[in-house]
């Protein structure tokens, strides 16, 4: 279970994180302006223009989903430390180790369980541990 001031110290690194992806996707939306392919195959002007710039779009984008869902996955736990549930497996209701929280502060499973939801729902675009 965790104390009041662990769950403190927990919710200022969230939103401090939060801060952060805020912060990048704004350069990453400002960058991408400016990284459209005609622009990007425009300055390079080599045969692999167009591939190029395909890939540096497709990069920001993918940059921009990562950290869009890493601020959802933030979300959560900070209504979860509103609800006074967070760090409660929401697989098996026991309470998650501290130490898994302070690696992974917005954890919703213990290891357990997590480890067999990624068995159970692994699809193509999602890493294992």
């Amino acid at each position: 279970m965790l104390d009041q001031q662990q769950a403190l110290n927990l919710k200022t690194r969230l939103r401090d994180r939060a801060t952060q992806l805020r912060d990048e996707l704004q350069r990453t939306r400002a960058k991408s302006v400016d990284e459209t392919p005609g622009n990007v195959a425009e300055r390079a002007r080599d045969s692999e223009d167009d591939s190029f710039a395909t890939l540096v779009v497709d990069t920001n984008l993918t940059e921009m989903e990562r950290d869009v869902e890493e601020l959802r996955m933030i979300d959560s736990a900070l209504q979860r430390i509103s609800a006074g549930t967070y760090g409660d497996c929401a697989d098996c209701g026991q309470p998650i180790p501290l130490a898994r929280l302070q690696a992974e502060p917005t954890a919703e499973r213990c290891i357990q369980c997590q480890e067999l939801h990624e068995k159970t729902h692994l699809s193509a675009r999602t890493p294992s541990l």
